[in-house]
């Protein structure tokens, strides 16, 4: 096979986060764009969990976890500095911050951003829970502005969790635009999200392409072209 290949769904934050490292990488994919309540064969064939995400390389290698695409891209640049720049305790921080993002923030939002899913009536509670991580993650972020560091997650430097946790932080906030916009309690965490909406590449990561078909043409994604 000729092209590394992603398959992908503008809006998931999973399919974000994975464009979002290959892009800044400067890595090139055959971009395909899938409907979720149609998807293709092809992505059914080579994946049994067939969500998107899911990579696959020229070297016919499946990865299906957003995380480990944006690993696998990282890898490939040689930017090691996006892991903790070779720190254990650097490196062990950003995992356990991507960690309790996948894991408990996710779970809280999606009870809240989706509550007709769910219970309806535990919504505020789910949004709550939420609000409560978002607000550690705006603590971190005071800190490093206390010092007149950079806003990053840790150590003031842009790192993987940084990557992998911005478009959450998206979600939740179209959840609740307008009060996530005026609320003065994550006034840093703002301020950091607001560097990807404000960022070059986010445009390019965020663009809307029909849904692929095998009709047509090879649609390339990267910084390179």
């Amino acid at each position: 096979m000729k092209n590394n290949i992603l398959y992908s769904f503008r809006r998931c934050p999973y399919a974000i986060r994975a464009r979002w490292a290959l892009l800044n990488t400067n890595q090139i994919v055959e971009l395909r764009e899938i409907e979720l309540k149609n998807k293709p064969i092809e992505l059914i064939q080579i994946s049994q969990k067939a969500t998107v995400p899911v990579l696959r390389t020229n070297l016919d290698k499946v990865i299906d976890e957003s995380l480990d695409i944006m690993i696998w891209s990282i890898e490939r640049s040689n930017m090691h500095d996006l892991f903790g720049n070779n720190d254990s305790d650097k490196s062990k921080e950003i995992f356990s911050l991507i960690e309790t993002n996948d894991k408990l923030f996710k779970y809280h939002l999606d009870r809240f951003k989706y509550a007709s899913r769910f219970n309806h009536e535990k919504s505020a509670t789910h949004r709550a829970a939420a609000m409560e991580i978002l607000l550690s993650l705006n603590k971190r972020l005071k800190g490093f502005s206390k010092e007149g560091k950079p806003l990053f997650l840790v150590d003031a430097k842009e790192t993987l969790a940084d990557w992998a946790i911005w478009p959450f932080v998206r979600q939740f906030r179209i959840a609740d635009i307008k009060n996530f916009d005026h609320n003065y309690e994550i006034q840093y965490l703002r301020n950091w999200l607001n560097y990807f909406f404000t960022h070059d590449n986010y445009p390019i990561v965020m663009k809307k392409y029909k849904p692929w078909s095998k009709q047509d043409e090879a649609l390339f994604f990267g910084n390179k072209l």
